[in-house]
């Protein structure tokens, strides 16, 4: 009879190995993010990413044989660091054997310990299975995501589904959560000399100037101005990467040398997401009412086109009413919602997904 599994954190050392289990384990489903052959982010360096005391991997080992893992990716900013999404593998000789259920177990154990509030996670729709296993084990499904896998040939739609287990492992019931807030618009500030355009390493210094104080301004975004670029150096370079490759793009709204508003684009890493991009948009606020926001969605919704994308997709916050409204506007549908997914200035705030989809014509 086999051995039993124990559970444990990886090690940096065992980096080859991890990626022998998930090649593996890629291998032997479909319903994964990845193609077989593909790399989890964390390979790029695995020993700065167990280092951030938010993220880790876990393992299940049997007689010095990994058979399983489940890594635990936290959130990168102040807002969201007390998150973590989940991503599990379990070799298919060991399914229905319990070992997907004890890494969730340990998970969540280290989440505690951590000082995590949310677990995350995203299940293909068309997995009855697994998502059994994360509703037996307490996830609530929170709605749907349509259309971000495409899997030989074919579109897949997932599930995303989160628990909640308390900030600092606590019941956290005197935490409160964001009430809708609709901030209004400053009278029009003028638009001498508008353009639309990708932002330029020359840019730098006004990109800086402009990210610090729109990141200051509301309580809307997920980065806060203390993390913000932290020089005019870092701002060129960050300018300069983004125009390499196809894969990415910053577009700026000029104005009269400095810049109102930005918005971002790029595509899924892997070739299961490489149809769908994300966007990021921040106008100032003394330019909401000025139709900088249309023009900026205008010119990203030129750029997907052009690249013959299928799906176009953003996270802004449930308080955000002024947004939400917006992108309904531009043909945008709410689709999951992340139930307390970021701590902003003592206060709980949802995160709502919502997505475009392009039909070919």
């Amino acid at each position: 009879m086999s051995a039993e599994p124990t559970f444990r954190e990886a090690r940096p050392s065992e980096r080859r190995d991890l990626l022998a289990l998930v090649a593996r384990v890629d291998s032997e489903t479909d319903f994964l993010m990845r193609e077989p052959g593909e790399q989890p982010l964390w390979a790029r360096d695995l020993a700065a990413f167990l280092a951030t005391g938010n993220s880790t991997i876990l393992v299940a080992e049997v007689g010095g044989t990994l058979v399983g893992y489940l890594s635990a990716h936290g959130g990168r900013f102040r807002r969201n660091r007390g998150v973590a999404t989940l991503a599990v593998g379990v070799l298919r000789d060991w399914n229905g054997r319990g070992v997907a259920t004890c890494l969730f177990r340990t998970a969540e154990n280290w989440a505690r310990g951590a000082g995590l509030h949310r677990l995350e996670l995203t299940v293909a729709e068309a997995n009855p299975r697994a998502r059994a296993l994360y509703d037996r084990l307490g996830f609530e499904d929170e709605g749907p995501m349509r259309d971000t896998l495409r899997v030989k040939g074919a579109w897949r739609s997932e599930r995303l589904m989160g628990k909640f287990i308390g900030f600092g492992g606590g019941p956290d019931a005197t935490v409160p959560d964001w009430p809708p807030l609709a901030l209004d618009a400053l009278p029009p500030a003028p638009l001498h000399g508008l353009e639309i355009r990708r932002a330029e390493p020359a840019d730098a210094a006004a990109y800086l100037a402009y990210d610090h104080a729109v990141r200051g301004e509301t309580h809307f975004l997920m980065r806060t101005a203390d993390e913000s670029l932290a020089d005019v150096a870092a701002a060129r370079r960050f300018l300069a990467e983004q125009r390499i490759g196809d894969r990415s793009a910053t577009l700026v709204a000029a104005v009269d040398g400095g810049i109102a508003g930005t918005v971002s684009l790029w595509t899924g890493v892997y070739a299961r997401t490489a149809h769908e991009a994300g966007l990021g948009l921040a106008v100032r606020r003394e330019y909401w009412a000025s139709g900088i926001g249309d023009r900026l969605m205008e010119a990203a919704e030129a750029w997907v086109r052009s690249r013959a994308l299928h799906r176009l997709a953003l996270w802004v916050f449930a308080h955000n009413t002024r947004a939400r409204r917006f992108y309904h506007a531009q043909g945008f549908e709410e689709e999951a919602t992340a139930r307390r997914y970021a701590l902003i200035d003592g206060r709980y705030a949802d995160q709502v997904l919502m997505a475009k989809i392009y039909r070919c014509e």
